[in-house]
């Protein structure tokens, strides 16, 4: 790859890529440093890039380790409302949310952000970032079917843990949360 097409098909990518970093750690400056430190990665290793179908599941795949690694590094994870980073990936002005709406992303990210790999992924991709099944399968070097069904286990977690909190632990089940996914 050449400086010139590193510089056309990759640095287009880096808001999607402080994005997709936002969502995993949930602060603004480990993600900036993670979407630098990407940049690094693919530069050096631009000549790899064949192996993915497109530039855009490179960089995904990357981003995704390198968050992956940091919050192993750290002990605690920093629980952060996620309203501040809705609509960064897409361009799209921010929706001024309401109270709920912004309890509810924290409930949401605080419960995402607790799941374990490769569940959290699944769900970072596909439900928090829009990606099509197929392009979360090869970000995450897996199939359409695996990605399903990591996904399904997934939301139930989440649906679950919604219902738990929003009930009070009661255990009745309201209905309500089901429609979060």
């Amino acid at each position: 790859m050449t400086p010139e097409e590193f510089r056309k098909e990759i640095l287009p990518e880096g808001r999607r890529l402080y994005a997709l970093a936002y969502r995993y750690l949930n602060n603004r400056e480990e993600a900036e440093d993670v979407v630098q430190e990407v940049m690094m990665k693919l530069w050096s290793g631009r000549n790899e890039k064949s192996r993915y179908a497109s530039p855009a599941a490179w960089c995904t795949t990357v981003t995704r380790n390198c968050c992956i690694d940091l919050l192993r590094k750290r002990k605690r994870l920093r629980l952060e409302p996620l309203v501040e980073a809705d609509g960064w990936a897409d361009g799209q002005p921010v929706h001024e949310a309401t109270g709920d709406e912004r309890e509810a992303a924290g409930v949401l990210t605080a419960i995402v952000s607790r799941m374990k790999e490769p569940g959290r992924s699944a769900i970072i991709l596909r439900d928090m970032e829009g990606y099509s099944y197929e392009e979360a399968a090869e970000a995450m070097g897996t199939n359409v079917a695996a990605l399903r069904t990591m996904i399904s286990r997934g939301r139930k977690h989440v649906r679950e843990e919604m219902n738990r909190i929003y009930n009070y632990g009661t255990g009745e089940d309201k209905r309500t949360d089901k429609q979060v996914f």
